[in-house]
C-alpha cells in the first residue's frame, strides 16, 4: 500500500469549499474537495473535484465542520434536520454538459 492510500483511508484532515457571498452575511459553502497532510507536515494533498468560477477556495478542519453540525442541531432542536434541507420549491433543470437541458 502506498504513502498516499494509507493517508486517504484515513479520511481528510481538511475540506476545500468555494464560498459564495449571500445577502448581508451570509455566506454559501459549496464542498469541492478535500485535503490530507502531508507525512512531514510540510504541507497538503489535495484533491478537487471541481473548481470555482471566482477562482476562490476555503479550506478549513474537518474537525470544524463536525463541530458546526453539532452546534447546529443543538440550537435547533428536532427541527435540526429539516433546516438543512434545501427551502427552494423550483425544479431543478439537469445540464448533460452538452449545452441542452434536460
Amino acid at each position: 500500500m502506498t504513502e498516499e492510500t494509507e493517508t486517504k483511508k484515513k479520511g481528510p484532515s481538511h475540506i476545500a469549499y468555494q464560498v459564495r457571498d449571500g445577502e448581508g452575511d451570509k455566506s454559501y459553502f459549496n464542498r469541492i474537495g478535500s485535503a490530507w497532510p502531508h507525512k512531514d507536515g510540510q504541507g497538503f494533498n489535495i484533491q478537487l473535484e471541481s473548481l470555482p468560477v471566482n477562482g476562490r477556495i476555503t479550506i478549513r478542519s474537518a474537525k470544524d465542520r463536525v463541530k458546526d453540525i453539532k452546534d447546529h442541531f443543538q440550537e435547533s432542536g428536532s427541527a435540526g434536520m429539516a433546516s438543512l434541507q434545501p427551502t427552494s420549491s423550483k425544479p431543478r433543470s439537469r445540464n448533460d454538459g452538452s449545452g441542452m437541458e434536460r
